[in-house]
């Protein structure tokens, strides 16, 4: 259970991006370690124009990549969320003990954090849905729920798809910040420091009839997902049932006109769509327009 260069240079972006300006609390589902080499991190930290020195403060973090490893706990102080915890069966590194299998049921900590995380443990969980009720649970309306999950060659339960986040958010109400694959290479292509790269692409299906998977390491879905109201947890239903059950529309999509986000100097990319210039809405709007007129002179052939 690890937070790689991948989560690290998302949870980095959503900061420098201003997403986490109000954050001050956060607990893990896993024991949490950072599992990269310190000076890919400082690196990370630079790109985001923060104070990369602190690092070498960080415990064990000269250990990578013989344990034991750092606490990620040390990584989220640095952007100021000092309120850390964890749960895992194991009770490491201070973890709250509790078997995820069953009800977490200290409502002391129900809508109490502003960022909840999963990097690649609730897989590990049989009892799936009560991971993420917990989380759900766990997370404060306006808080963050930070997934990260496998869906090739995992080594957990389950393997996951876009539809299990995305009935999750759509029966839940939940924002979607975010949304990637996180890809390696089947030979764990590696910085000049030893890090495993993972690479961020788009979230789309069409992308894996260009990809080689005899090159791929393994495939992740990662999303950053917001609460935005204090509700109890929906289980989402696939196809019409989503219908009968919340009245949500079979079928949802996201629409996009800006630039994913990422480190760049295009003002667009920290926009909402009320902020957008209008030409852009005018232009996407025009967009689908005429993909409605295409659609429908096609079926009159």
């Amino acid at each position: 259970m690890a937070l790689g260069i991948a989560a690290a240079q998302n949870t980095l972006e959503l900061y420098d991006l201003g997403y986490l300006k109000n954050s001050k609390s956060i607990i893990e589902i896993g024991s949490q370690e950072i599992q990269m080499h310190k000076e890919d991190l400082k690196q990370l930290f630079d790109n985001a124009g923060l104070k990369s020195d602190l690092i070498d403060k960080y415990p064990n973090m000269n250990n990578w990549p013989i344990r034991p490893f750092c606490p990620s706990k040390y990584f989220y102080e640095s952007l100021g969320i000092k309120e850390y915890q964890s749960i895992d069966i194991n009770g490491d590194h201070g973890a709250i003990v509790h078997d995820l299998n069953k009800p977490f049921e200290d409502k002391s900590k129900f809508n109490k954090f502003d960022i909840v995380t999963d990097q690649g443990s609730c897989e590990h969980i049989f009892n799936i849905a009560e991971c993420y009720r917990t989380m759900h649970n766990l997370a404060k309306p306006g808080g963050y729920i930070i997934i990260a999950q496998a869906v090739w060659k995992g080594n957990g339960y389950f393997k996951f798809d876009d539809s299990f986040f995305e009935g999750i958010a759509a029966a839940n109400s939940y924002k979607v910040i975010y949304n990637s694959y996180v890809l390696t290479s089947i030979n764990n292509t590696k910085s000049i420091n030893g890090s495993s790269y993972e690479f961020h692409i788009p979230r789309n299906r069409e992308l894996f009839n260009i990809l080689d998977f005899s090159k791929l390491g393994q495939l992740n879905i990662y999303g950053v997902l917001q609460k935005t109201k204090e509700d109890k947890f929906k289980f989402p239903y696939q196809g019409r049932f989503m219908k009968q059950k919340y009245s949500i529309p079979k079928g949802f999509n996201r629409l996009y006109f800006k630039e994913p986000m990422a480190y760049s100097y295009i003002p667009s990319a920290t926009l909402s769509v009320e902020e957008a210039p209008f030409r852009f809405l005018l232009k996407a709007l025009i967009s689908k327009i005429k993909r409605i007129i295409r659609i429908r002179m096609s079926k009159k052939k």
